[in-house]
């Protein structure tokens, strides 16, 4: 039976209007989320910011790409753009809340993973941290920086559909196996590989978990996967009827949640 310390609240979905803000990140933690996941994109200026995408429109209707505005504009810019919390101020709200949760969070943009890595240090939650992206070459890089960090790969594990690709840029895996990229920074963009079927090779020796999506993952995959001693978590789930099933059937780890209804149904 699922407990409620596998489920993710996925960027705060449901405990605030909007996602991947300090009031959702509160309102998580106040519930009792036990793991919260979020994302970083990182400004023109070099400040990582929590954010998912790679653009957003402001209220003018211009389209701004994360990686082409300064910090200092944001509240500017106005709209949703008012409401990107740096890095460093969520994680002082986040060390200084009595909640002490697992930390999941997602690097969009690659180059900058001392930085981050020094601010989880300063503000003493590096042990609570577990470091996720679509991005291997932020995974080694990481990895470079803290041998012993939890890791965590995200992929498609079927072929994306023409959806998918229509907005992502897709890199696909040989014989499973997701090489150490030979770039080192990547901002603006949104991108994920193809791995048809599980990880092989040093990607799979470098990461304790894999996230994939809800609709591809398979009971073959995960039972491969923890053959490993690897965790496997799903994204993302909106009913508890939905995790139940998932329980049942594929036996994931862990469960990333977009909806808060889900979590008022294991209080």
């Amino acid at each position: 039976m699922v407990d409620i310390s596998q489920l993710v609240s996925h960027r705060f979905r449901g405990f605030s209007k909007f996602e991947n803000t300090i009031e959702g990140l509160v309102s998580a933690l106040d519930f009792g989320a036990a793991q919260v996941e979020f994302d970083i994109r990182v400004t023109r200026c070099g400040t990582p910011i929590i954010y998912h995408d790679e653009a957003a429109v402001a209220p003018d209707g211009q389209t701004y790409k994360i990686c082409e505005i300064m910090a200092h504009d944001l509240k500017d810019l106005g709209g949703v753009f008012a409401l990107m919390p740096t890095f460093e101020v969520l994680l002082a709200v986040a060390a200084a809340h009595t909640n002490k949760a697992r930390l999941l969070i997602d690097i969009k943009d690659a180059g900058f993973e001392d930085m981050l890595v020094a601010l989880s240090k300063i503000f003493r939650i590096e042990d609570r941290v577990i470091w996720v992206s679509w991005l291997p070459e932020t995974l080694y890089a990481i990895h470079d920086l803290m041998p012993d960090a939890e890791l965590t790969f995200s992929h498609w594990c079927r072929k994306p559909n023409a959806a998918i690709r229509s907005i992502h840029r897709i890199y696909e895996a040989k014989n499973g196996q997701v090489p150490r990229p030979d770039r080192t920074l990547v901002m603006g963009e949104r991108s994920g590989w193809f791995v048809n079927g599980p990880l092989r090779g040093e990607i799979r020796e470098l990461v304790n978990n894999v996230c994939v999506p809800v609709d591809m993952v398979t009971q073959e995959l995960v039972k491969d996967y923890q053959s490993d001693g690897m965790r496997v978590s799903a994204f993302s789930y909106v009913t508890r009827d939905g995790v139940d099933w998932a329980e049942k059937n594929l036996g994931l780890d862990d469960y990333f949640i977009d909806s808060k209804a889900v979590f008022d149904s294991f209080a």
